[in-house]
């Protein structure tokens, strides 16, 4: 089975390059990257189509939702003492805190819309739909922009505020206070102003209705409480199987192209066939689509790999490293692999270069036999000889050899026979 696909891959490899035996023209290896671009967006798109059957964890349980099943999120809400962000514990009780994804994106602008994806979850939608009762009425918008824009006006005004206080320092606003001229009086006054317009925003802002007050609030905290177990169940099943079932769909699609593209290449390369220059362009085709192929099923094999051994294994192992303090062997363990994954780079390379090598010297060896043959000379000691004899009369080299096919006698050191036209047999 191995012998098979190594020398499965060596013909591979050989079509890859080289059409009619012969290395491509440069235009000719733009043209087949152009191919081979194409047919590695065309297979990504198709894989697409199929993994949409599967959706990712962020489709199927968007962050919005998972936010408000997460006891622990928090969200940024606006601190009207440090003039700042800070964070607000769950439940949600902000404006900004409540926003529906929809397909064209996140919740921007006031028209929210409950989510019709339909590869979203059913406790995400029904989710949703709690939410919509008190966040789709008019009320709650109103007063979620008056909110926003209250927000933006603080924002401004503690900016000048900042600004004025920076360039002006306490000593001077003393001397402020007691000048006369028209301009520190200026400045004094738009300062206090500014003053008084951020305390009114914030009485405007006390002053709006709190979020559960609105009717349809309580039932969607119970809602979220009471689903929070069985959602954290399906959360945690869909994002373990997940790769498995979008692994499968791909594979969906691929295997399929790649057995058709693999039978076309075993087609076109029968003896009675290969010869032919339609069949040469078929076996070139179904090769490059069958790399191509095995490309993402190759990467989502390692992922799956790395699916299976969670992250949080390798971090349990390492913890255990420097708990106990065998942290060395960890170092150990990356030196063991670095060293081997080298090693294996530079005997594949070495190799590479020894196989070019000994068959530059072959061909050399074949070039001067050949060439000693015609001139008559002796490949070894270069002395004219007659091959008609068997030995060299000057260095006592064997010139002939007997054919393994028909018995004659044959130059030695040339591989094939001079009578039969058959190759030595080793």
């Amino acid at each position: 089975m191995f012998s098979f696909i190594k020398s499965f891959f060596t013909k591979t490899k050989n079509t890859l390059f080289t059409f009619n035996n012969e290395p491509f023209s440069k235009f000719s290896i733009l043209f087949i990257i152009i191919l081979d671009i194409f047919l590695f967006i065309t297979i990504l798109t198709g894989i697409d189509s199929e993994k949409n059957m599967s959706p990712s964890v962020g489709v199927k349980y968007p962050y919005q939702c998972q936010n408000h099943f997460n006891e622990k999120h928090k969200t940024k809400i606006w601190n009207n003492t440090s003039y700042g962000y800070t964070y607000d514990v769950f439940p949600f009780s902000q404006y900004t805190s409540f926003y529906i994804p929809t397909h064209a994106g996140y919740y921007r602008s006031k028209n929210i819309q409950i989510q019709d994806d339909k590869r979203t979850s059913e406790l995400c939608t029904e989710l949703y739909k709690k939410i919509a009762v008190f966040s789709n009425s008019k009320e709650f918008k109103n007063n979620k922009e008056l909110r926003n824009n209250l927000r933006n006006d603080k924002r401004n005004t503690l900016s000048e505020i900042n600004t004025i206080e920076k360039r002006y320092n306490t000593s001077l606003f003393e001397k402020l206070s007691s000048s006369n001229e028209n301009t520190y009086k200026t400045i004094k006054k738009k300062y206090y102003a500014l003053l008084e317009k951020e305390k009114n925003i914030d009485i405007q802002i006390k002053g709006i209705k709190k979020v559960s007050e609105y009717k349809g609030y309580q039932a969607y905290v119970d809602f979220v409480k009471n689903n929070r177990e069985k959602f954290k169940k399906e959360y945690d099943s869909y994002v373990f199987w997940q790769p498995f079932i979008s692994f499968l769909y791909l594979l969906k699609f691929t295997l399929p192209l790649l057995l058709l593209s693999f039978f076309a290449y075993r087609f076109s390369r029968r003896l009675q066939r290969k010869e032919s220059v339609p069949n040469k362009l078929i076996t070139l085709i179904s090769s490059h689509i069958m790399i191509i192929s095995l490309l993402p099923i190759f990467i989502n094999m390692m992922y799956l790999l790395y699916h299976i051994i969670p992250h949080r294994f390798l971090k349990s192992v390492v913890a255990f490293l420097y708990e106990f303090g065998f942290v060395f062997l960890g170092y150990y363990f990356l030196m063991f692999v670095g060293i081997i994954a080298i090693g294996l780079i530079v005997f594949f390379i070495q190799r590479s270069v020894s196989k070019r090598e000994k068959l530059r010297k072959e061909l050399k060896e074949k070039t001067l036999y050949i060439d000693a043959y015609n001139q008559n000379q002796c490949p070894n000691c270069k002395n004219r000889v007659d091959y008609s004899k068997n030995y060299c009369g000057y260095c006592r080299e064997a010139l002939n050899r007997e054919c393994s096919a028909c018995k004659k006698q044959t130059p030695k050191y040339i591989e094939y026979c001079m009578e039969c036209g058959e190759t030595e047999k080793k």
